[in-house]
């Protein structure tokens, strides 16, 4: 074999040189999602009772993991080699960013040399899973090196531990190829597939598509599906393309063959429109990532589901396309939105009589009483996972003073020493107060990971069921009042930082963001009037200032004699509130003509309004307040949460325990001279 000279003035090309072949950059226009596009997204529960199927995703979780791991450590490593060259930074700091490899295709070089070198992970997972998980990493260093619009840059990246991942992204689906493209995971079969193959023997024989189900109503039991579904086969001859059974989420390009999952659809009573809306038109799926849920129930102490990205407005039922298109379009309403209630005034008609329409929503005593018993449980639970982590690692906590004292007694009267089961002492720490040994790196037992998952189940429970709360109460104040709504301009952390988590009782932020959603959603607004230019809280519907203090919560104005709830004025005054630029709140300013009016109105109805016009609302709880007003309790039950500052007697005052106070309980006792006879 003859050996090629090439001169130093030769190009490859002109020697014939055919280099390590590259995909290039593309000659067309990467697609990109538009703004006002709408995107939902359908949770798929897959079904993992096949234990062949059940190692094999438990073996790809633990392969990108590892992969994940070895990214951050790598990205940590060089980003503290680049903030450690002070000297090439200020010089070419572009420069020291390539030499180290700190881009995003020096990250993704990095995860194909991890893939390349292990050899072992490409039984488990594709290149493209890995470039994937190496853009996620690199967004960590993005926002570490690089600072944001207010000029903060975020910390270094860190090593997530494995209980944190709970998430393997995938990638979208093509939408320039003419060919149909997965990378990652793809979602194949078709609804009706699905409906042929699971469907309830007392469906009628008639109905084949699942059009026709979804036409058919509520209460009509379509799928009957086993415990353990049977896993859909490769179409022979063909490919996975040509699959129309039942649906599954297909993982393909393993050297050890295709990963096939299940999927279980719900099959409660009216969830088939819903599925329906999502999985009729397998045109719109864009995209699948694969995620875990601890449950200490479940096979292996995960579930696992797949969230589907769909490029289509979320499902809304009949009913709620009905009720939004009888919302009232000529009404404006005020919200006042507090820590521990909500009030809101409309009004609609003609400024001079206006129409108006108060509702106050607290919370009541039957919803306090089960945050209260929420509350109780978390504490037991937390207890008993310090119990169990301080069983396990006795050696990383000290005795406690009781328990020294006993040590100490039984060694001076010469007893033998009891071994100190529980130790419930502080954490062995250095000079500082650090612990010397990290808590990831403790001994945790089986109990202890099935009631930390427990914990974790009942938090995403009472999250998920404030989240339904939310949007059912927005939704009744929206049919009430109009979509068209004017809000505080408020800082809700700063709430927060005053009444820690106490604020979590009510969750006025939440109730805000879902009545923004729903007012957009049936085609009106919600704006925002800045405190400074409009102080509500501070005056009256005749325009007179009246300071008052978060403790002053009754209204009384001196020169017009109105006396009422001072968050049902703030809301009256909302509702006055014109601008100049709907988009600035700072242009916002109180109509005081118009709040004179809705005053009159305010007047000839009675002293004070002791009503509620919401006719979706759960029945009152008999309750009055100072100005009349009834009390709407929210439905449901409410988070597990300390009471907030308001319902305690003494709010400024730590609360009082066996340790806390100064005076001794026989001291408290009144004198015997001083005792009254009875």
């Amino acid at each position: 074999m003859t050996d090629m000279i090439v001169s130093a003035s030769d190009t490859p090309a002109q020697v014939g040189y055919v280099g390590r072949s590259v995909r290039g950059k593309s000659k067309q226009l990467n697609w990109r999602r538009s703004a006002d596009e709408p995107v939902s997204v359908i949770k798929l529960e897959l079904d993992l009772s096949n234990d062949r199927i059940r190692s094999r995703l438990e073996g790809q979780w633990e392969a990108v993991y590892r992969l994940r791991r070895a990214l951050q450590r790598d990205a940590r490593s060089r980003v503290n080699a680049y903030w450690a060259a002070t000297q090439e930074r200020a010089q070419d700091p572009k420069a020291a960013r390539e030499r180290l490899g700190l881009s995003r295709k020096g990250m993704e070089a990095a995860a194909k040399a991890h893939v390349e070198g292990s050899r072992w992970m490409r039984d488990h997972l594709t290149k493209a899973t890995a470039l994937h998980i190496a853009d996620e990493v690199w967004e960590s260093i993005d926002r570490n090196i690089f600072s944001d619009s207010t000029g903060k840059r975020h910390g270094k990246p860190k090593v997530g531990a494995w209980f944190d991942f709970t998430r393997i992204p995938g990638r979208a689906k093509s939408h320039t190829k003419r060919t149909r493209t997965w990378e990652t995971y793809r979602l194949v079969g078709s609804l009706n597939g699905h409906l042929n193959t699971y469907r309830d023997s007392v469906l009628d024989p008639a109905i084949l598509t699942g059009k026709q189900v979804a036409q058919l109503g509520g209460g009509v039991s379509v799928l009957a599906q086993p415990r353990q579904l049977r896993t859909p086969a490769k179409p022979s001859p063909g490919s996975w393309w040509d699959h129309d059974g039942s649906l599954a989420v297909l993982y393909t390009g393993l050297v050890s063959g295709d990963i096939v999952l299940p999927v279980r659809l719900a099959q409660g009573s009216g969830q088939w429109p819903h599925l329906h809306h999502f999985l009729a038109d397998p045109s719109v799926w864009h995209r699948i990532d694969l995620v875990r849920v601890q449950d200490s129930k479940a096979q292996g102490g995960w579930r696992y589901y797949a969230h589907l990205m769909v490029l289509k407005s979320g499902y809304a039922s009949l009913a709620t396309q009905e009720r939004r298109a009888a919302t009232p379009t000529d009404r404006r309403a005020g919200v006042d939105g507090n820590v521990s209630n909500l009030a809101v005034v409309s009004i609609g008609g003609d400024d001079c009589e206006p129409n108006a329409r108060i509702e106050h929503v607290k919370v009541s005593e039957q919803q306090r009483r089960s945050a209260v018993r929420e509350a109780k449980t978390a504490r037991d639970r937390q207890k008993a996972l310090d119990r169990s982590r301080r069983s396990a690692n006795t050696d990383q906590y000290a005795q406690s003073i009781r328990q020294a004292k006993r040590a100490a007694r039984r060694s001076r009267d010469r007893l033998p020493a009891r071994q100190v089961v529980t130790p419930t002492g502080a954490r062995v720490a250095n000079k500082a107060g650090v612990p010397k040994r990290a808590y990831r790196r403790d001994t945790l037992s089986k109990k202890y990971r099935a009631t930390r998952a427990d914990h974790s189940a009942d938090s995403r429970k009472i999250s998920q069921a404030k989240q339904a709360r939310a949007k059912h109460l927005a939704a009744q104040i929206v049919a009430t009042h109009g979509a068209n709504l004017v809000v505080e301009d408020c800082n809700i952390n700063t709430w927060a930082r005053l009444w820690g988590k106490g604020i979590q009782l009510f969750s006025p932020g939440m109730l805000i963001k879902a009545l923004e959603q729903e007012a957009t959603a049936t085609g009106g607004q919600i704006l925002r009037a800045s405190t400074r230019t409009t102080a509500m809280s501070q005056h009256c519907l005749c325009g007179q200032r009246v300071p008052k203090t978060l403790a002053d919560r009754v209204h009384n104005c001196p020169t017009c004699g109105l006396r009422a709830d001072r968050d049902l004025i703030s809301a009256a005054l909302a509702a006055c509130v014109t601008f100049t630029n709907p988009k600035d709140p700072s242009t916002a300013k109180v109509d005081y003509e118009l709040a004179k009016n809705l005053r009159s109105w305010w007047e000839a109805q009675q002293d004070a309004p002791a009503w509620s016009t919401a006719p979706t609302t759960p029945p009152n709880t008999g309750e009055t307040g100072r100005d009349g007003s009834t009390t709407m309790p929210l439905p449901g039950k409410l988070p597990a949460t300390r009471p907030t500052l308001e319902q305690t007697t003494h709010p400024r005052r730590r609360r009082q325990n066996r340790r806390t106070k100064t005076r001794p309980k026989h001291l408290e006792r009144q004198p015997t001279h001083l005792r009254v006879k009875s």
